[in-house]
């Protein structure tokens, strides 16, 4: 990163050189891949949590209200298949702190020990209460899924005091889940008109908030790493992830798209073997030791990307040139 000339700007980390150094990490202390596994094993041949009944009587009343709306995207039918298969367990799965899994997906209500077992919950406090309850277990399993994979990744001099890094991870994910819920509601409301006035109107807004969730998920995800890193508070660490991504763009965008290419082309791979097999074990073991090796090739990329910004604005005040203000 560092420049041979004064009068050339220092180079912006390489990001293979990062994702190759991630995967060393990991491989050498493979240990790590247990937080992923067990969470997966956990998910694959676990108890499955529904809330089919509780949805129940609003799916009778939508089915009355259909003939109204015939073209509506969302049947009644859908809805009924979409809470007979769906996990309430799979919410451990949380973003952008939490432990990576490739069951959260998993619809399947067999597994190769059988049929497994399913509690129903129809009481909308207790379903509320158990979702709380479970956001917060996979907040705190992905706060120490961090710190292990970071103090791996970038093995520093001091080391980062787990007594902050957990309770800031866990306020930080407060923010971003506030701010979800907050923006959220609207932009649903305002979307299910559209698609009730014109259901291209509709699918054409729906696209451009995709689009605009995937620009924001990148800083978003990197809000964590100040934390873990560089012992920053919440409030820092997510000023310092959206001041990298100000000025390091290009090159984070081309470290995210070879994460992103690897880890969903891999998942093609894992997801092969049925999840009544027990060769869907292989998928999850490749699972978790890839995504593991990509979340410390990140805090690698992260520590390297902090480091270039702050060296190329040094750079730029030395050399009297113009810039926006960090």
């Amino acid at each position: 990163m560092e420049s041979t000339s004064p009068h050339i700007p220092p180079q912006p980390p390489g990001a293979v050189n990062a994702l190759v150094n991630g995967f060393n990490a990991v491989a050498n202390n493979v240990g790590l891949i247990l937080f992923p596994v067990l969470f997966d094993v956990f998910l694959w041949l676990g108890p499955r949590l529904k809330v089919s009944d509780l949805f129940a009587p609003i799916i009778r009343d939508m089915a009355q209200m259909q003939a109204s709306v015939p073209d509506f995207p969302l049947t009644p039918q859908l809805l009924t298949e979409f809470w007979n298969s769906f996990n309430l367990f799979s919410v451990l799965r949380t973003f952008p702190l939490g432990i990576f899994s490739l069951m959260s997906a998993n619809l399947m209500a067999s597994s190769p020990l059988g049929s497994r077992l399913e509690w129903n919950i129809s009481n909308i406090l207790l379903a509320l209460a158990v979702l709380l309850l479970l956001t917060f277990l996979g907040w705190l399993g992905g706060g120490f899924y961090y710190y292990s994979v970071s103090r791996v990744a970038l093995r520093p001099e001091q080391k980062v005091n787990l007594l902050f890094s957990i309770p800031n991870s866990l306020l930080l994910s407060g923010i971003w889940a506030l701010a979800a819920l907050v923006l959220s509601l609207p932009v649903f409301f305002a979307v299910g008109l559209l698609f009730l006035i014109n259901q291209t109107m509709g699918l054409i807004v729906n696209l451009l908030m995709v689009l605009l969730l995937a620009w924001v998920a990148l800083p978003v995800f990197f809000s964590l790493h100040g934390i873990f890193t560089r012992a920053q508070n919440a409030f820092v660490s997510i000023w310092q992830s959206f001041r990298m991504m100000r000025y390091g763009l290009p090159s984070l965008g081309w470290f995210a798209m070879m994460a992103i290419v690897i880890n969903q082309g891999l998942d093609i791979l894992w997801r092969i073997p049925p999840a009544e097999s027990w060769m869907a074990l292989v998928g999850i073991l490749g699972h978790a030791f890839v995504s593991t090796s990509l979340l410390a090739a990140s805090f690698i990329y992260y520590r390297d990307m902090q480091t270039w910004v702050e060296a190329a604005l040094t750079w730029l005040k030395t050399n009297r040139i113009p810039s926006a203000r960090a």
